[in-house]
């Protein structure tokens, strides 16, 4: 009896286990902050405005660091029953080509006072966003706010860039959910074997802040950290494969050019030559 009475609890002990692994496996709730304190205060317009002025480039220890120094005065309201729970529904790449969208879909579970939701997506090497059609969008109202800090030459190819950020800030509406369509390029990507470059996107850093008045040059916004710090997303991997040239056809690409460019200056010096003798021939005969 003692036996079987034995073996009963440690089946009973498995079957619970396995339900509650099973349960934190189907749940993608994001809410990790992975630092001491889930809020702090900014005094300028965007969070990685303030980053980026102390910081040259974007590092993940240095960037908690910075938000656990983010201190807020006493004059600053706080409520405690500020949700600190939301879930990253939906996450792809959408488009062809060069030119690709980001889309993302967020559910906040609870509402708070804190009204604005803001993203901070933090690029791969060899994609970067174009800061004036992002300024387009936001004047017609597909973000509230939206800059991009870090790395913002365009025309630099992937091996020479460095990464850049974009923070979206985005008005909360009635159901809680949230979807952000961000326009993503491809950079010009080094040679390679397999003709791709493989581009894998993390999930975003995502906070909660109060509204920013463009008056008070000094005001203090609170913000509440849901999730700062995962480099992959629970669902699946976000990649993005960039076509890229292939190592082995470069000899051919080379030659190829070669010709096509002699070709074309030969091409330029017969019909300069052409040229001046019909100019020639028509003064001859006006003579």
């Amino acid at each position: 009896m003692g036996s079987k009475r034995g073996r009963s609890v440690i089946a009973a002990t498995f079957i619970f286990f396995s339900m509650s692994c099973l349960n934190s496996i189907s749940t993608t709730q994001v809410g990790t902050s992975m630092l001491d304190s889930d809020t702090f205060c900014i005094s300028d317009q965007y969070i990685m405005q303030s980053y980026f002025t102390t910081q040259s480039s974007l590092n993940e220890s240095e960037f908690r660091n910075f938000l656990r120094l983010q201190q807020c005065s006493e004059n600053i309201p706080y409520e405690k029953d500020v949700p600190a729970v939301a879930t990253l529904q939906h996450r792809e790449v959408t488009g062809e080509g060069s030119h690709r969208h980001l889309l993302t879909t967020i559910k906040l579970l609870r509402q708070s006072h804190l009204h604005e939701l803001v993203i901070v997506e933090r690029l791969p090497l060899g994609v970067f966003a174009d800061p004036f059609e992002l300024q387009s969008l936001q004047q017609r109202r597909a973000f509230s706010d939206v800059s991009v800090f870090g790395d913002t030459d365009l025309e630099q190819p992937s091996f020479r860039s460095n990464r850049s950020v974009v923070e979206i800030h985005v008005e909360i509406n009635g159901n809680g959910e949230i979807s952000v369509k961000l326009p993503l390029h491809a950079r010009y990507q080094p040679i390679g074997e397999s003709g791709y470059s493989r581009v894998e996107f993390g999930e975003p850093d995502l906070f909660l802040c109060s509204r920013h008045v463009p008056d008070q040059e000094h005001e203090q916004r609170r913000c509440l950290v849901l999730s700062v710090g995962r480099s992959k997303t629970q669902t699946r991997s976000v990649v993005w494969e960039i076509p890229a040239g292939i190592r082995s056809h470069t000899e051919y690409v080379s030659v190829v050019t070669f010709v096509a460019a002699v070709l074309s200056a030969f091409s330029i010096l017969v019909a300069s030559v052409l040229s001046s003798k019909v100019e020639s021939c028509k003064n001859t005969k006006e003579l």
